[in-house]
């Protein structure tokens, strides 16, 4: 996963790949680092889908730009628009789903 370090940088990474999952994560946050070692693995069956994740105080407008409210905050986007967001409490095996129907249906 990569790391972001402003917002314009988050916004092109979105835009760059069809499929972008964004990690808002915090600093001492044990559930943020589980969270983030899971996508890690995760994102090594999906070499399509491109991780990134940012840090809330090294960029705190992506709180207000993404209406992120909580650590871990996972954002799924497709082709630049939202379209999966979970908080805190992450179902891999939901996500694991949701990735490979947008993949078969992006034909990546």
């Amino acid at each position: 996963m990569e790391k972001m370090m402003s917002l314009n940088q988050i916004k092109e990474a979105i835009q760059e790949k069809p499929l972008v999952i964004l990690l808002s994560k915090t600093d001492n946050c044990g559930v943020c680092e589980s969270v983030h070692c899971k996508m890690i693995e995760l994102l090594k069956s999906h070499s399509r889908v491109k991780g990134v994740y940012v840090f809330n105080e090294d960029v705190p407008e992506i709180t207000s730009e993404y209406m992120i409210f909580s650590a871990a905050t996972l954002l799924l986007f497709v082709e630049g628009k939202e379209i999966f967001r979970v908080s805190r409490f992450i179902r891999f095996d939901e996500l694991e789903r949701i990735l490979q129907f947008y993949e078969k249906e992006l034909d990546l």
